[in-house]
C-alpha cells in the first residue's frame, strides 16, 4: 500500500508539472502577438508624422486681399495656381475687376494676390483731373502709376510682374542708395533685365 501511494504521488507531481509548462507557453504565445502589434502600431505612427511633416514643410503660404469674399492668408501646395487662391478665398465679389488676374498661373511662398475693385483705377484718374487742367492729359496717365520712389511692397506687388521678392530689393535698394531717378535705374536689382524693365515702364513712376 506504502509503495502504491509513492507511485499517486508521482503521477500528481508529474502531472502539475506537464500543467504548468502547458499554462506558461501559453501565456507566452498569447503575449507574442500583443507585442507584434503594438510595434506595428508603433510603426504606423512614425509614418504618420514623417507624412505630415514631409506635407508641412512643401506647402507655401499665400496672401489673399482685395474684391474677395474672404481675404487672409492660406497654406497650399506648391503645384496650385492662383485659381486655387481664388476659391480658398471665397471667390471673386461682384464689384471685383478681374481683367488683370491671371487665374493660371502658379503659386509662390510668400505671394500676395491683389484683386482691384472695378473703378478703383478710374476713380484716380478721376481724382488727379480734378485737381490739373484739361490739356494736361500726361499727368492723369501718370496717375494710374506705382511711384517706385515711395510705394510700399503692397503697393509695388500690384504691378504684374513684381512679386515679393522684387518688392522687397527695391525697398531695400531704394533705403541704401537713395531716390531712383529714371526707371532704367531698376537695371541695378537683381531680376530686372531689359524686357522686364521695358514690360513694366507704362506701370511705374519715378516722382
Amino acid at each position: 500500500m506504502k509503495k502504491y501511494r509513492l507511485y499517486v504521488a508521482a503521477a500528481i507531481i508529474i502531472a502539475a508539472i506537464i500543467s504548468f509548462l502547458f499554462l506558461a507557453g501559453k501565456k507566452e504565445n498569447s503575449a507574442e502577438p500583443s507585442v507584434l502589434k503594438e510595434t506595428k502600431d508603433m510603426s504606423i505612427t512614425l509614418e504618420d508624422k514623417q507624412e505630415s511633416a514631409e506635407n508641412e514643410s512643401s506647402s507655401i503660404v499665400v496672401e489673399v486681399k482685395g474684391a474677395v469674399r474672404k481675404p487672409g492668408v492660406y497654406s497650399f501646395r506648391p503645384e496650385d495656381r492662383v485659381e486655387d487662391a481664388i476659391k480658398r478665398a471665397g471667390g471673386f465679389t461682384r464689384k471685383a475687376d478681374t481683367f488683370d488676374i491671371n487665374q493660371a498661373a502658379k503659386l509662390q511662398d510668400s505671394m500676395m494676390i491683389y484683386v482691384r475693385k472695378q473703378g478703383e483705377e478710374g476713380r484716380q484718374m478721376q481724382s488727379a483731373a480734378a485737381d490739373t487742367s484739361s490739356g494736361n492729359s500726361s499727368k492723369n496717365e501718370m496717375s494710374q502709376v506705382v511711384n517706385v520712389n515711395q510705394a510700399d511692397a503692397a503697393e509695388l506687388q500690384t504691378i504684374n510682374g513684381i512679386g515679393p521678392a522684387k518688392a522687397e530689393a527695391i525697398i531695400a535698394y531704394r533705403e541704401e542708395h537713395g531716390e531712383f531717378q529714371q526707371i532704367e535705374d531698376l537695371r541695378n536689382i537683381s531680376g530686372f533685365g531689359e524686357k522686364t524693365i521695358e514690360r513694366l515702364k507704362n506701370q511705374l513712376t519715378v516722382k
